[in-house]
């Protein structure tokens, strides 16, 4: 009996003198049943662990009004939730807040009804990002809540801006982390991005940004590793769903020196719908090392610029990559549209010449007034390209803006160089360059209508071309498919 109740005091110090009167209590009544008091006592732990380990913000001073700064009050609950591996409630209420950071094994969770309202004021952010998880191992965030990044205080009228938390959310180093349920609004950067993370789950978050927000990509994936988005909603001023891996010096040290923890590999994202005034779904611009083993599948894509595009520039590699079942829709502001963009193209004029292989798109439906574009580069072409069970439609073919369209480069800051290639303005929808081993089966080009001299399939040097069963219509040309030699004029 001694020896239990020296548990509990040691265990509870601001009870011990009850603790005393219990200890007393049972040597002068020895009819108490030594199971009862056990029962007595192991019920208190629980229900004192359970109630420790939840930390409301609102018990910590926080204020519900949507305009006290509670960054202090809501880092000591995190703090206390850390020591203890709990959970901090982000109870129903606005609480407006500057930066904040979490780590391991605790759960971040939003009640219905609640926002987070980030700080307008970047004398409020301690640190580059709003919210920051460094080596934030079995991190969950979850709920039905609201965190609203205040993110047209960092923007004048035209979108410009000079200074604003960036990235916004970052998780970085973590394993076992999982995000779900929330609503991501009005970001001032990038939204939630997860650097050098391991076995990431993200699921049912609903991501909403202006279209005209620079910036603002929805989900980036950063040299991380077994990733599944699923259930997501994004609709966004920049690319939806960003995959790359990055070649900066301070991504590099300690453990991040060993050449496998640069690949970005095992990612999938599934059933998601997703808008963007960039690029639906992208691979790149950053991608300097392996991206790998990365399955697309049953989504839907609409108004954005990109529905799919690829962008290799670092002279890494990007392989074994597959799309499925995914219907894209193009359009939004930009004045050129691509259903798929894929290409090779130099960050500098010396850098190194990536490679692109084993890109699989099947059962894809596509409607774009825009183009379809694969380019490699001679003597390094993209290889086992596949499209199957394509179905292209061009609703109307009047752009006439296509004679002066440049090649995208996925970023403003990559310039084109003297040896740039740029097809994009070829009379084709299907535009293949430098490319060998390409499968094009049961697929359908559809123009509606328009005046423009357009083939269907237009080919620049590529080897071993399988076109079973493609079928469509051209514009004011003979032929449905054209091939060019490398040298032609």
């Amino acid at each position: 009996m001694f020896h239990i109740s020296l548990f509990v005091m040691s265990c509870y110090p601001a009870y011990s003198i009850k603790n005393r009167l219990v200890v007393t209590y049972i040597k002068k009544n020895k009819l108490i049943r030594f199971s009862t008091l056990i029962a007595i006592v192991l019920m208190s732990i629980s229900c004192k662990i359970d109630k420790d380990h939840r930390f409301d913000i609102l018990e910590y001073g926080a204020i519900a009004d949507g305009k006290t700064l509670n960054t202090k009050f809501i880092q000591a609950a995190i703090d206390k939730a850390i020591e203890t591996k709990g959970t901090v409630i982000i109870p129903k209420g606005d609480f407006y807040t500057g930066s904040i950071t979490l780590g391991s094994n605790i759960t971040l969770q939003f009640e219905e009804g609640a926002k987070l309202i980030a700080s307008s004021k970047m004398k409020d952010y301690q640190q580059s990002s709003f919210i920051f998880a460094p080596n934030a191992d079995n991190l969950t965030i979850k709920g039905k809540g609201i965190i609203n990044g205040n993110g047209e205080s960092f923007f004048d009228k035209n979108w410009k801006f000079t200074e604003r938390p960036k990235p916004w959310i970052v998780i970085k180093d973590a394993k076992n982390v999982s995000v779900s349920g929330i609503t991501i609004e009005n970001s001032p950067a990038h939204c939630l991005v997860f650097q050098f993370c391991e076995n990431v789950r993200v699921d049912s978050v609903t991501i909403k940004n202006h279209p005209r927000s620079p910036n603002t990509d929805g989900i980036d994936i950063n040299n991380s590793r077994d990733v599944l988005i699923t259930n997501c909603t994004i609709a966004t001023g920049d690319d939806a769903i960003c995959i790359k891996n990055q070649n900066k010096p301070e991504f590099f040290i300690g453990e991040h020196a060993n050449q496998r923890s640069r690949y970005t590999e095992n990612v999938t994202v599934k059933n998601c719908l997703l808008e963007s005034d960039d690029a639906a779904l992208k691979l790149g611009t950053g991608s300097a090392y392996h991206t790998r083993n990365c399955t697309f599948q049953d989504i839907t894509i609409k108004n954005s610029r990109y529905g799919i595009a690829l962008f290799m520039m670092d002279g890494g590699i990007y392989s074994d990559i597959n799309f499925q079942n995914i219907n894209i829709e193009t359009g939004g502001r930009q004045k050129d549209e691509y259903g798929i963009f894929l290409d090779i193209h130099r960050r500098d004029s010396l850098s190194e010449i990536g490679t692109i292989k084993n890109i699989n798109f099947r059962d894809i439906n596509i409607t774009t007034n825009g183009l379809l574009y694969f380019s490699g580069y001679p003597g390094k072409e993209i290889s086992e390209i596949t499209l199957e069970n394509v179905k292209i439609t061009i609703p109307n073919a009047e752009n006439t803006v296509l004679e002066n369209w440049k090649k995208p480069k996925g970023n403003k800051k990559i310039q084109y160089w003297d040896n740039t290639l740029n097809y994009v303005q070829s009379p084709g929808s299907l535009i293949v360059a430098h490319a060998k081993n390409v499968k094009i089966k049961n697929t359908s080009i559809r123009h509606n209508q328009g005046k423009m001299d357009r083939y269907g399939v237009y080919l620049i040097d590529v080897e071993k071309l399988d076109t079973t069963l493609l079928t469509g219509n051209t514009l004011n040309k003979e032929a449905f498919i054209f091939k060019k030699k490398l040298n032609e004029d």
